[in-house]
């Protein structure tokens, strides 16, 4: 009976899906700004540039924004966009409160590869 059980475990952890591990050559490099300057509560917009490890655009890309206050409690803001131009991304977003925040990044390929970034702001009242 430890032997098949040790089996169907063994099966089960090689049939589990594989996300492919970035390497030097599908790494992107993730910055962004924020307008309007300095960020303030109300609608912003993010623009995230993506680019190679190459230093080329990436247009290919679903963009995901993620901002979490720094302390709990606070229901996250999320925004989605995809189809770059020249690397640039451009996400509508609505900082609720002033304060500090986390805003998480994530890229995702068409290939299945994603980076995440993460980024600390400062958004005034």
């Amino acid at each position: 009976m430890k032997r098949i059980i040790i089996l169907l475990l063994l099966l089960l952890a090689g049939c589990r899906a594989q996300n492919p591990t970035p390497t030097a050559e599908t790494r992107l490099d993730i910055e962004i700004q924020v307008e309007p300057v300095p960020p303030a509560v109300g609608e912003a917009t993010l623009l995230v540039t993506v680019t190679d490890a190459a230093g080329q655009p990436v247009n290919d890309a679903k963009i995901s924004a993620r901002g979490d206050m720094s302390h709990a409690g606070m229901a996250p803001v999320l925004a989605e966009t995809t189809g770059g131009t020249d690397g640039l991304y451009r996400l509508p977003f609505q900082w609720t409160m002033g304060g500090d925040w986390l805003v998480e990044i994530t890229a995702a390929r068409p290939d299945g590869t994603t980076t995440t970034r993460q980024f600390d702001l400062t958004v005034q009242p």
